[in-house]
């Protein structure tokens, strides 16, 4: 049952609950715009074995080994496989899989991108960023890769690389998202 209260009483305890939402949210915004998620370094197996977000990762993951067909010589396949081993968390598995691709296909951007990133995710920044460089450089005005070698520079402590690369990405177009993620990377440098 509710409280019996003249309608000022309601309107000042309505406000004090939207002010209240509101200064939360902010709150919470601003923390997150000043300290964002940075990837963490792959943990390391201990000696009893898989951890349990591991173990529960492979549980839910009901496709545990390659598909039949994955095998053989379809990229398209291979590459949607990576991408979900991708967003698994699963980096290791997915740069196997994105150097197949780029085997197959040795000009297809998108995968080199993909392999950069595994490779940055993986806990191996270097060749991240040397594949990422050579994606680059096959392919200067591919906005992505350039938003990319910057992130993953920037990641790894090379500024100037970083500052380079994310400028490239943000004048490629200003007006696109990438543009406007490049933007803010490098408000962030």
């Amino acid at each position: 049952m509710l409280p019996k209260l003249t309608p000022l009483q309601w309107a000042i305890a309505i406000a004090f609950l939207a002010f209240y939402g509101f200064a939360v949210f902010a709150l919470t915004r601003d923390y997150y715009l000043l300290h964002p998620p940075r990837p963490a370094a792959a943990p390391a197996a201990s000696a009893a074995g898989p951890g349990l977000g591991q173990q529960m990762r492979a549980a839910l993951d009901d496709a545990g080994d390659l598909p039949a067909g994955l095998t053989e010589s379809d990229p398209v396949l291979l590459a949607q496989e990576a991408d979900r081993l991708f967003a698994a968390e699963r980096f290791a598995e997915a740069v196997t899989l994105y150097r197949r691709v780029l085997e197959m296909r040795p000009d297809d951007t998108d995968a080199r991108n993909d392999l950069g990133l595994a490779l940055f995710y993986a806990g191996n920044s270097a060749e991240g960023l040397k594949e990422l460089r050579a994606g680059a450089e096959a392919a200067p005005g591919y906005q992505r890769i350039w938003l990319s070698l910057g992130f993953v520079a920037a990641q790894a402590g090379d500024t100037d690389l970083a500052r380079e690369a994310l400028t490239k990405a943000k004048v490629l177009d200003p007006d696109s998202d990438i543009g406007a993620e490049a933007a803010r990377l490098l408000g962030l440098l």
